[in-house]
């Protein structure tokens, strides 16, 4: 279906990145054909998404995929494994007592876990991640404290010294984090703002919990968060490789695999 000449450019830069998520090779010819522009007009909505985060450009076209050095924007992350996402959140929310406090990061793993935690009493929630803070606050389910800071558009969340330090200052009972990447060593992330963050989150913790799906598994990052005597459990689906599982329990750390069915598992 072809976009009509009249739609506006925000409503064709949301079809430019989902049709880069549908197929990498279009190219700035393809795109300017398929919305009746320039390719200069391309290459300006190109930079723009860019500049929020939201694409990597290079010579020869562009990607909205993740690397080594380069996280893609949390607002196309949503959108995918969702399914996947909800089990491990539904199983994370099985480690849980009623009126324990918690941080939740600002992954988009760890954001299904609003969902998930809704029929659990007395929770206080703390997070810096602005659309479970405001999940959160219209459900009324919990305590929401906001971790402010400087406010990250492509994330959609608050980094930064005052969000860390504003994290230093509190003490919860469980952590829930997730990151780009994890092998034998530790596990990573590609930004540095981010790793801080997390890892004041970590340290803030009596239980440390890293949700990480297993396509995430056996791979590194540029920054290394940390390594696995900052875990205390890891929940992961039913495709993570077992021996990478096994060397995670000589560590000592609790692995939990979500099963299809939406009740946790441990393994």
């Amino acid at each position: 279906m072809s976009t009509p000449k009249t739609s506006t450019r925000p409503q064709r830069l949301e079809e430019i990145l989902q049709l880069l998520l549908d197929d990498e090779k279009s190219s700035a010819q393809s795109l300017a054909a398929r919305f009746d522009v320039s390719v200069m007009t391309i290459h300006r909505d190109l930079d723009e998404l860019q500049r929020r985060g939201m694409v990597r450009k290079f010579h020869g076209g562009v990607s909205v995929a993740r690397t080594g050095n380069h996280e893609i924007a949390a607002s196309l992350r949503r959108n995918i494994a969702t399914e996947n996402k909800q089990r491990l959140a539904e199983c994370a929310a099985g480690l849980l007592h009623p009126g324990q406090s918690l941080f939740l990061d600002d992954s988009t793993t760890v954001a299904f876990m609003a969902q998930a935690v809704a029929g659990i009493e007395g929770l206080g929630i703390s997070t810096n991640y602005l659309p479970l803070i405001n999940t959160l606050a219209e459900s009324g389910t919990a305590e929401v404290r906001a971790i402010g800071g400087a406010y990250n558009h492509s994330h959609e969340s608050f980094l930064g010294l005052a969000a860390v330090r504003a994290v230093e200052e509190l003490r919860v009972d469980v952590a829930f984090v997730s990151t780009s990447t994890a092998d034998a060593d530790g596990f990573y992330h590609q930004e540095e703002a981010i790793v801080e963050l997390k890892m004041a989150m970590l340290c803030s913790a009596r239980r440390r919990v890293l949700l990480m799906d297993s396509s995430k598994l056996g791979q590194s990052s540029m920054h290394r968060l940390g390594g696995w005597e900052h875990v205390d459990d890891l929940i992961t689906d039913m495709q993570a490789p077992g021996d990478f599982l096994g060397q995670l329990k000589a560590l000592g750390v609790r692995v939990h695999v979500a099963p299809n069915a939406p009740e946790g598992a441990a393994r």
